[in-house]
């Protein structure tokens, strides 16, 4: 079945997300928990009698249920909120930074975790001015030196990133790092002797990965940090989507090991 045929079976339950207003927020509001229709009136701001009419509606579809501590979503009304709320989030993400994302490549995000996008609603563009075109290089070496944890895929060199995933390896982090092989060519012919230490070392571990690869991007335990290449196939070092939060560094770890999956582990050099 194609996705327009699937589309035609789902339209009606599909425009009921957004058909209403107050029904979509009495949606969201429930989701955390039973309430009164005073409760939904003091929080959405809207009249006592409009609620119950939409809530008359979402009882009769079985997605709202009446209980003694007032109204609350049935299961199904919960797995509603629930996508609305991812729904939300991934429009809110793709708003927010939609000329980064028109004018790179996400050929390097695959499709799942496009889907998850919403997952870093709590971000920002951190961009270079053209007087400081290393801005963000700068950040991103500044958090990399206090992680305790770093996870990264590279298909560039970045200026002090070798000293700065060495330090942290040094003093105790756990570091795990996918090169594309001509950057691992290049890490041992400048940092060969750093590099055989590191390896000596239980808490670093070196992958190789083949073919192109159109990301940058590093997770620590407190961002994730996630740079692209342009459209016109030259990376963007002046630009990075830069993450923070639980759910962030979740879809950077999930990232992550999409990528590990592909990957050949460096025992030695």
């Amino acid at each position: 079945m194609s996705a327009s045929e699937r589309y035609d079976l789902a339209e009606e339950s599909l425009k009921t997300f957004t058909r209403s207003k107050v029904r979509t927020k009495v949606l969201l509001s429930l989701k955390d928990g039973a309430k009164s229709t005073s409760d939904l009136e003091k929080e959405m701001g809207i009249r006592n009698t409009t609620i119950l009419h939409a809530i008359k509606e979402m009882t009769e579809t079985n997605l709202v249920t009446r209980t003694d501590r007032g109204y609350d979503l049935t299961n199904l009304g919960r797995m509603q909120a629930c996508m609305l709320t991812e729904m939300i989030d991934f429009v809110l993400v793709l708003e927010d930074h939609s000329s980064f994302w028109l004018t790179h490549d996400i050929s390097a995000i695959p499709e799942f975790l496009q889907t998850r996008i919403g997952m870093l609603n709590n971000s920002e563009i951190l961009e270079g001015d053209p007087a400081d075109i290393l801005k963000t290089q700068e950040f991103f070496i500044s958090e990399l030196k206090k992680a305790t944890m770093i996870r990264g895929l590279s298909p560039i060199i970045i200026p002090g990133y070798a000293e700065a995933v060495a330090t942290a390896a040094i003093n105790g982090g756990e570091v795990d790092l996918i090169l594309t092989k001509p950057i691992i060519e290049i890490v041992v012919n400048d940092h060969r002797e750093i590099l055989e230490e590191l390896l000596k070392l239980d808490n670093f571990r070196l992958y190789s990965i083949d073919g192109e690869v159109t990301a940058a991007f590093t997770v620590t335990d407190s961002l994730f940090s996630l740079g692209l290449f342009r459209m016109d196939g030259v990376y963007d070092v002046g630009k990075d989507l830069n993450c923070l939060g639980e759910a962030a560094i979740e879809w950077g770890n999930d990232l992550f090991y999409y990528y590990l999956c592909k990957s050949d582990k460096i025992q030695s050099i």
